[in-house]
């Protein structure tokens, strides 16, 4: 049944809008998956397309069912936004190679990077993301949102439920401090390591990202403010016509939307024309890799658990030791000295000194072990190893660099005869 708080000219648009935006973001997302070559990029990236479905679906069921809606359907939605900030900041990290090689190498190409606001500049330290803990730092202030995001979803039904409006208050002033903890920590790590990310062309999926949160964040304060002061809705109704409009506007908002996330991330570079050689998943695979949680759970537990005791200096020696000999002013090579590192051969080679050793070499056996980095974790598949995948060999080889040769030579061959 329609929705009696919005006209008919206004209900309709925003169903099919939603529908629009829905089958623009699951086209671009199919065309991911048959085209499925970089399994950990595009993972992610299908990852936050997937934002602009859930949504439309979630505006949708708001503007139909808003009762339903808001107990079961806006849930879904609240804590697939903070997810999706955390996925933007492993995108990113993938980009520039992977946590290690952003603390051990790119970050040691910068000074330490002070708060951009004054106030908590001159109480805390600079930055330095070539600081294991400072990294960290950073990556649980992303992280901790995602965390908090299900505890506040459950609190605000039951706030609605039991009609606890004090309460509410306060928990919105943490979900306030929460997000506003995660951005900020996603804008140091941006500011830190812009020049590493400017190649890359980031600043469209960033603005993917931000736009719809803050478009549902702020137009949510917006419309609750003319509800407030009378401007929108009558009688009992108040609340529930500001949830309508908000979700109605969002719906028609969904459409730009889903085409601003298939510009940033697009499936056409992942093609046998863009990487002749390079091998696909099958489709089937392709949907379990990106619905996989293994890679989740691996870095909740090393972030949230184990924190320290894998993010310290040991495990992240950083392997510019000539670079790293030349910032003897910089906190985190004091602190990798104070932790028991030491220089030889003018920076070129390291060691580990053990806390009160007194070998004569001064070199633990453990530091001449090879280190086993079990960043993968478990695999997706346990019983498949090998992950199945399907060489397009009728198309990619059309693509190859020596066919794109052969094809120039003749062309240059027939122009010369004409």
């Amino acid at each position: 049944m329609e929705n009696k708080l919005l006209c008919w000219w206004l209900y309709w648009p925003c169903v099919y809008s939603s529908i629009i935006a829905t089958i623009i973001s699951f086209y671009t997302i199919t065309r991911h998956l048959l085209n499925y070559r970089k399994p950990y990029e595009q993972r992610l990236s299908i990852r936050i397309l997937l934002l602009v479905p859930i949504f439309s679906v979630s505006c949708a069921s708001g503007i139909i069912k808003p009762e339903a809606a808001q107990f079961y359907v806006d849930p879904i939605r609240e804590f697939y936004e903070a997810f999706v900030i955390y996925t933007f900041f492993t995108f990113l990290t993938l980009l520039l190679g992977g946590e290690r090689n952003i603390i051990t190498v790119l970050s040691l190409n910068h000074a330490p990077t002070r708060h951009p606001i004054p106030l908590i500049g001159k109480i805390c330290k600079p930055i330095d993301l070539s600081d294991p803990f400072d990294f960290l730092f950073v990556k649980k202030g992303i992280l901790q949102y995602v965390w908090f995001k299900p505890f506040y979803c459950f609190g605000t039904l039951i706030c609605s439920a039991w009609k606890l409006p004090k309460f509410e208050i306060f928990l919105n002033v943490f979900y306030n401090i929460s997000v506003t903890w995660s951005l900020y920590s996603l804008a140091l790590f941006w500011k830190c390591l812009y020049p590493e990310l400017t190649p890359y062309k980031p600043w469209l999926k960033f603005l993917c990202v931000k736009l719809i949160i803050f478009a549902s964040y702020w137009q949510s304060i917006i419309i609750q403010g003319l509800v407030v002061t009378g401007k929108l809705g009558t009688g009992n109704q108040d609340r529930t016509s500001g949830y309508v409009y908000k979700n109605g506007l969002l719906c028609i908002e969904m459409v730009p939307f889903a085409i601003l996330h298939a510009v940033a991330f697009p499936w056409n570079k992942y093609t046998a024309f863009s990487i002749p050689y390079g091998a696909r998943m099958k489709f089937i695979y392709a949907l379990k890799d990106f619905l996989g949680c293994g890679d989740l759970i691996w870095d909740f537990k090393q972030t949230l658990f184990a924190g320290p005791l894998y993010y310290n200096y040991r495990n992240f020696d950083p392997e510019a030791m000539d670079l790293l000999s030349t910032r003897q002013q910089s906190g985190a090579t004091m602190e990798r000295l104070k932790h028991g590192l030491r220089f030889t051969d003018n920076g070129r080679n390291s060691y580990w000194v053990a806390y009160g050793s007194i070998d004569n070499n001064l070199v633990p056996e453990s530091i001449e072990e090879s280190w086993e980095d079990d960043i993968a974790g478990q695999r997706t598949f346990p019983e498949d190893p090998n992950y199945p995948v399907v060489h397009d060999y009728t198309m990619g080889h059309r693509y190859s660099r020596s066919m794109n040769d052969l094809r120039r030579d003749v062309q240059s061959r027939s122009s010369m005869a004409c």
